[in-house]
């Protein structure tokens, strides 16, 4: 029999957490190439990515993912990802609804609630630099609040 506290914490959303989105803007369509949200999850001490291009014909782009516990390879794949040419819109969330384990956040339920409720900053039009990112992701590991 489950206990009344384990039936809780699965049920019950995660606290406060992190995420950021960032926004490809594509200079030459002038329109969002790529969107991708990056969370660290506590609970694995692993960086987690979803992501999705942009719909270019009457078919749905498929969404993508993408988990790894190194800043470095983190960096590479974000770069690899966002054209260097273009610059990126960057938005900071404070979601407090996000399911307990990061394998049931998907990009759909990220896209759904990336609204102005859950936004404290964003900067637009910015380059990615690695020292600037890597200070982010210092930010999102090291501040959140426990998984329950």
């Amino acid at each position: 029999m489950i206990s009344y506290l384990l039936l809780l914490q699965m049920s019950t959303p995660s606290p406060d957490c992190f995420v950021l989105k960032f926004e490809e803007f594509d200079y030459k369509t002038k329109t969002i190439d790529n969107t991708l949200y990056l969370i660290f999850d506590k609970q694995t001490n692993k960086f987690i990515i979803r992501g999705k291009r942009a719909d270019l014909t009457d078919l749905p782009s498929c969404t993508y993912s993408y988990e790894c516990s190194n800043e470095n390879a983190l960096y590479d794949f974000i770069k690899y990802m966002i054209c260097n040419t273009n610059v990126v819109n960057e938005i900071l969330y404070n979601y407090d609804n996000l399911p307990l384990e990061s394998k049931d956040i998907t990009f759909e339920f990220l896209e759904k609630h990336s609204t102005k409720d859950y936004e404290i900053s964003g900067y637009n039009n910015i380059k990615i630099k690695e020292k600037r990112m890597k200070k982010i992701f210092r930010i999102l590991k090291y501040v959140f609040n426990i998984y329950y």
